[in-house]
């Protein structure tokens, strides 16, 4: 088959990881797969092949909301271009954004392509599109009129976030509570598909620790500051820090009662008000700043990584965090970092929210904590304090991402379906 895989993500950024993964397993099942995501570059193209994969950039331009954020008219153009120009027997949009669905669809009606959708966050009705309110709403540097453009934009895309899987022949959802929402607004059963995200198990392995530290440059940090070797460092990777006041507040407890706690942070900047973060104890300091680590610093930041740089990262941590509050839009979603953390082989301290706990429970991998500050910091203390266990832990971990998560298991449930798609189509 000739497939189609769009993705309004720019590269490396949310679920263009999920995506990719897709389109390179159905690749290496013989298909022709063709991956568009948005490019970084506003009004230009760029192709090349990932694997087995042609991927093509297209222009992500657009003149109010963010470039990463599906809504480019050139983009659309582009994408729209392409389906005009070449015949697909599969589009499979990744999300219900305008530059995924409206070519898909266009595809469908004009050339007969069979419509897949992929839903994998929550975004109206108190989700993802509530949160992005409240920090635009708190942000001093947008004015009032572009806020209400914005605020526009969200009440579009809550219609769009149900219009378009009713309109797909295929809905692959990420968790149970979308799995539950797509069959509320009337889908039949046999049209829905539920697809975790795997594990990236072959660029992300069990490393050796201080191997990554020092290729990190974490070990060079350390030996400058008093905690020195003695450091536990609890690993924390992202690409937004959407549950940051959970996951700092909790290590503000942890560092209190450990001293030797040390936060190591692989993304953006945190959003927390400097006068509340020196309440909870906490200072951050900036790798990148070239300075000599503070006494009092206990947030390591190394900022925005690569992906190719984030495995050693993650090899270089004792224990990695994945803090999740009790939110709709979490118990909505399917965190991509938990495939990387497992992969890793690493303990973790997860929040008991959404479908991640129940992927670990009783499989000795770490801990589980209800989603406020004090269980959490109270588990991630009860973890440092089994370092005994810790290889063990590890150990289990990464069996899970080798076979409850294996790339190759999840995509073969999507290449059966659209296998027999194709047979009643004959």
């Amino acid at each position: 088959m000739r497939i189609l895989i769009l993705s309004h993500n720019l590269i490396e950024r949310g679920n263009y990881f999920r995506a990719l993964k897709f389109a390179s397993r159905l690749a290496d099942k013989g298909h022709e797969v063709t991956f568009i995501p948005s490019s970084y570059r506003w009004y230009r193209t760029n192709r090349y092949k990932r694997g087995k994969v042609h991927v093509i950039e297209s222009p992500s331009f657009s003149l109010v909301i963010g470039i990463d954020d599906g809504w480019s008219p050139l983009g659309i153009l582009y994408r729209i271009w392409q389906v005009i120009r070449h015949r697909y027997d599969v589009v499979y949009g990744f999300s219900h954004k305008p530059v995924d669905f409206i070519p898909a669809l266009f595809s469908r009606l004009f050339r007969g392509s069979f419509y897949v959708t992929d839903w994998c966050d929550w975004w109206g009705k108190g989700g993802l599109l509530t949160m992005i309110k409240k920090y635009r709403d708190a942000d001093p540097n947008l004015s009032r009129v572009k806020k209400k453009i914005l605020e526009t934009y969200d009440r579009m895309e809550a219609v769009f976030e149900e219009f378009v899987p009713k309109r797909a022949g295929l809905v692959t959802v990420i968790c149970k509570a979308l799995e539950e929402r797509a069959a509320s607004l009337g889908i039949p059963g046999k049209r829905i598909l539920k697809l975790v995200s795997g594990a990236d198990t072959d660029t992300i392995r069990p490393g050796n620790k201080g191997d990554a530290r020092n290729k990190t440059g974490l070990n060079a940090v350390l030996e400058q500051s008093s905690v020195g070797k003695k450091a536990v460092i609890l690993g924390y990777t992202a690409n937004y820090h959407l549950d940051e006041h959970l996951l700092l507040e909790a290590f503000s407890r942890v560092s209190r009662e450990r001293k030797e706690a040390r936060l190591l942070v692989v993304g953006p900047e945190f959003r927390v008000n400097p006068k509340l973060m020196k309440d909870w104890g906490l200072s951050v300091f900036d790798v990148a700043s070239g300075e000599r680590i503070g006494e009092t610093d206990n947030i390591i930041h190394f900022g925005r990584r690569p992906f190719k740089q984030v495995p050693d990262f993650l090899a270089a941590s004792d224990i990695l965090l994945l803090p999740m509050t009790d939110i709709l839009y979490n118990r909505g979603r399917w965190p991509h970092k938990i495939g990387d953390y497992l992969a890793a082989g690493r303990p973790v301290v997860v929040n008991d929210v959404g479908d991640i706990p129940d992927l670990i429970r009783d499989r000795n991998v770490g801990r589980i904590a209800a989603p406020e500050p004090g269980d959490f910091a109270d588990k991630i203390v009860r973890l440092m304090d089994e370092k005994g266990n810790w290889d063990r832990y590890g150990k289990n971990a990464r069996r899970i991402a080798e076979t409850d998560l294996s790339w190759e298991k999840i995509a073969e449930k999507l290449h059966m379906r659209l296998l027999s798609l194709r047979g009643k189509k004959k």
